[in-house]
């Protein structure tokens, strides 16, 4: 990348941040917690990139508050594993490794098959229902070209499952896992062929859910699950032959 594509993509970044910015609107009596929800937004989204510097000025000026709750929202998703620190240099967008690529994808299956076993005993036909709405509104998204809505209800969907597991540490698990595996996707630029596709591919774990078999419905859920980690592993490999064995 040249210096005047570097300058360029900065540029384009910086407006995204104030357009988003200009459309939250931030409660003083929970600050952090907002900033770290705008930024998170702005990881998955794709709109922070790999490698990029978190400017806690800049932030401050388009949000327009102190840089004191950009500095603690910071060191919260630095805890999660989603920005790391540089002494000297500042706070950037984790960059992601093969290796981590395929560590999170592990640990995403571990999550989601426990999610399952643990939520089907306790699932009724109204929580089926309430998946397939969340489908349903995947698609209205893609037919609408929407992609925000489109993630937003991925991430429910999956969420949801966890939920209804009626283990706290699931979801938690689950929280800090999605994003990285949103984050990911994002910053390789490696979609599905259509967002379409992305959505109705959540249709089989609905159905396989509905059987009420947990194996049925876990395997249908690592289906799912592998079909982006096939493809990301592949636009990693594409991006560092050299790495390849």
């Amino acid at each position: 990348m040249t210096m005047d594509d570097g300058r360029k993509s900065h540029a384009q970044g910086s407006k995204a941040l104030r357009d988003q910015a200009a459309a939250t609107t931030l409660d003083r009596n929970s600050l952090v917690d907002q900033v770290e929800n705008f930024l998170f937004k702005q990881l998955v989204a794709g709109r922070l990139q790999q490698g990029e510097r978190i400017n806690e000025a800049e932030l401050a000026r388009i949000l327009g508050i102190s840089r004191n709750p950009i500095r603690e929202a910071v060191r919260k998703l630095e805890e999660r594993g989603l920005l790391i620190s540089i002494p000297h240099k500042g706070n950037f967008v984790r960059h992601f490794e093969l290796e981590d690529v395929n560590d999170i994808f592990t640990f995403r299956i571990c999550i989601e098959s426990a999610a399952i076993r643990a939520a089907l005993p306790r699932m009724t036909n109204s929580d089926f229902d309430g998946l397939a709405h969340i489908v349903d509104a995947m698609v209205a998204a893609a037919a609408a070209s929407d992609e925000r809505a489109l993630v937003e209800n991925d991430i429910a969907f999956h969420h949801r499952i966890c939920e209804l597991s009626g283990s706290r540490h699931i979801a938690r698990a689950f929280n800090d896992i999605y994003a990285e595996v949103r984050m990911l996707i994002t910053l390789v630029e490696h979609r599905f062929e259509s967002l379409n596709a992305a959505a109705v591919d959540h249709w089989p774990v609905v159905e396989a859910l509905r059987t009420r078999d947990p194996e049925k419905a876990i395997a249908a859920m690592v289906t799912h699950i592998k079909d982006p980690w096939g493809r990301i592993v592949k636009a990693y490999e594409k991006k560092s032959p050299a790495k390849q064995t």
